[in-house]
């Protein structure tokens, strides 16, 4: 799915409630009232892991983006080749972080949960709960299902319970 925000505030607000559901961002250095830098960081502050990559027609903040784990850097007008390499470098990442991740799909949409930031799972029927550092997420499954998928550095303490171990 494609977003998009007319502020850094605006994005900030919807990914507080929505961490993990974006996987590449691209910000623009000139926004509202925070600028693209600054969204960067709270970015960071929310521990969402998104790629990001700034556009602008800016070149005096290309070494700052290093400081909130930016992948890249486009100037304006942004050249297609230069976009296709950056693009081709987020999905390899994607792809690299495929097992430190736990994908869920609920209503809402798909949600990449990095393992390290998940409390523990508990079931309700068919009804699974992921709580994670930020976030309660909730989907269908079976405990079971979650548990086989997750491997050893999860243990089940309980039928409806499933914690990770370095959480505890």
């Amino acid at each position: 799915a494609f977003f998009e925000f007319s502020s850094g505030e605006g994005l900030i607000k919807w990914l507080s409630k929505n961490i993990g559901k974006l996987d590449i961002l691209f910000l623009d250095i000139e926004m509202g009232e925070l600028n693209g830098m600054e969204t960067a960081a709270k970015i960071r502050e929310l521990k969402d892991d998104a790629i990001i990559v700034f556009v602008t027609s800016y070149k005096d903040y290309v070494f700052d983006g290093y400081k909130v784990g930016a992948i890249g850097y486009l100037t304006k007008p942004v050249d297609q080749e230069k976009l296709g390499e950056t693009l081709g470098r987020a999905l390899g990442m994607i792809e690299q972080k495929a097992p430190e991740v736990y994908l869920i799909t609920n209503k809402e949409g798909l949600y990449r949960i990095p393992k390290k930031q998940i409390q523990y799972f508990c079931s309700d029927k068919r009804q699974v709960i992921l709580v994670s550092e930020q976030q309660r997420y909730s989907f269908y499954a079976k405990l079971d299902e979650v548990a086989g998928e997750l491997g050893d550095d999860f243990v089940r303490i309980h039928q409806r319970t499933l914690v990770r171990a370095g959480a505890v």
